[in-house]
């Protein structure tokens, strides 16, 4: 059975008002696992029928277009799920994205089916679900927003400014795909950013 740390357990239960009493049926169906950096926990097309818990290191999640560029639109930092949200808890679903390690990390994995039989069980499962897809949705539409609303330099700035993830963790690559510019523009910004804070 895998142990959860006491952060990801005090991360967990902070999203549902009833108490967790059932740890060790979580933890039961918990899997350990460490992913090297620039390894995959899925890829697009596989059959994926697992979710996860990032207990250290940091994800992004991409897409590949036809021309074989890269698009980066998310990153999963620690005491974050990992969920391919368009499953439906069907085994012939495939993952429509990539989810790669960009550091070393660790993971608790679960089978979906697993939490299913949580949730079915315990209204605070079915909770913590209901608040990971929230905050996840709430995440993608304050970001569609931000693209309409404010330029580079103002998407960068909240961005380095925010609580979730440290901007230096991210290589400039994966940042510059993110904020929907090329990396020497995202060189040349950050410079000016960093200038105007001294």
């Amino acid at each position: 059975m895998s142990q959860l740390s006491s952060e990801l357990k005090s991360s967990l239960q902070a999203m549902t008002k009833i108490e967790i009493t059932n740890w060790d049926d979580f933890e039961s169906k918990l899997q350990y696992r460490k992913i090297k950096k620039g390894d995959h926990f899925f890829q697009h097309f596989d059959n994926c029928d697992e979710m996860a818990m990032v207990s250290s290191g940091l994800f992004r999640i991409y897409l590949t277009s036809p021309d074989g560029d890269e698009k980066t639109f998310s990153f999963i930092p620690e005491r974050s799920f990992i969920l391919d949200f368009f499953l439906s808890w069907q085994e012939t679903t495939k993952t429509m994205v990539n989810v790669q390690a960009i550091e070393d990390s660790e993971i608790f994995t679960m089978k979906y089916q697993g939490f299913v039989d949580l949730m079915k069980k315990n209204p605070e499962w079915t909770e913590i679900y209901r608040e990971v897809l929230l905050r996840n949705y709430i995440f993608k539409t304050k970001r569609e927003i931000e693209f309409v609303q404010f330029n580079a330099k103002q998407r960068l700035n909240k961005f380095m400014h925010n609580k979730r993830i440290d901007v230096n963790r991210i290589p400039k690559t994966y940042l510059a795909s993110y904020l929907g510019i090329q990396p020497p523009s995202l060189s040349r910004l950050l410079r000016e950013l960093r200038g105007q804070s001294t």
